[in-house]
């Protein structure tokens, strides 16, 4: 399963369901978007280290973008920016989920529901 940015963030903000899940997960991946986009959140280089240590202990595997990623999310972004205001960062996580064959982990399902081939699984820190 690959993990949306904000699952990642409401792990770190203490939403216990949202590290159950990443727990209980056997195949935990990001995409290297979801690194980036989480690298800000860090308040120091101790929680950069922290955040570093916590993907390595986990065993998350991070995707990196490759050509046919950016292919794809280009594609994405084309077709979906304007009706539905597909933004860069969440075409190239959904490119990468596609590409990997994996259900991605979101609570934004507006931000992917209309791409054909995505496997998607709902998360809602409520729950």
């Amino acid at each position: 399963m690959i993990f949306d940015t904000n699952i990642l963030i409401y792990a770190d903000r203490g939403v216990l369901s949202a590290k159950e899940l990443i727990m209980s997960t056997q195949d935990k991946s990001i995409s290297a978007v979801t690194y980036m986009e989480y690298v800000p959140f860090c308040r120091n280089k101790q929680e950069l280290a922290i955040f570093e240590k916590m993907l390595k202990i986990l065993q998350f595997t991070i995707h990196e973008v490759d050509h046919a990623i950016s292919y794809q999310a280009r594609q994405l972004v084309r077709q979906f920016a304007l009706s539905h205001s597909m933004e860069m960062g969440d075409a190239l996580i959904a490119a990468t989920a596609v590409a990997y064959n994996e259900l991605l982990c979101t609570s934004n399902i507006k931000h992917f529901s209309q791409i054909n081939g995505l496997m998607i699984e709902r998360y809602s820190p409520e729950e």
